[in-house]
């Protein structure tokens, strides 16, 4: 009796690790998976990266070229703008004449 006690639990014990063997490979596989779809997302959160670094340049650029003297310069005259004409009746500076108070105490 003692060889069939021995017996069943060194077969109860083989049924267990391999129930756990079993389930390490099931967690193993299901680890794979997550980790392999994550790497996916990193690739495209990369490139979104790249995208939005390439237009920030770009955008950059554009605020520069707009923000430039002669681009400025070239607008003013397209929306009316002129240059201060010298020795003529107008001028850009404007000088103001002393004011008098706004209430003149009698």
């Amino acid at each position: 009796m003692p060889k069939n006690n021995q017996k069943n639990r060194h077969q109860g014990l083989l049924t267990f690790l391999a129930i756990v063997s079993a389930g390490l490979v099931v967690i193993q596989i299901l680890v794979f998976i997550f980790f392999s779809t994550q790497s996916g997302v990193l690739t495209q959160i990369g490139q979104e990266k790249e995208k939005l670094i390439l237009e920030n340049h770009r955008l950059e650029k554009e605020i520069n070229q707009l923000a430039s003297l002669a681009t400025l310069e070239e607008k003013a005259r397209e929306t009316g703008f002129t240059a201060p004409v010298k020795n003529n009746s107008y001028s850009s500076v404007i000088y103001l004449a002393k004011q008098l108070p706004v209430a003149i105490a009698n």
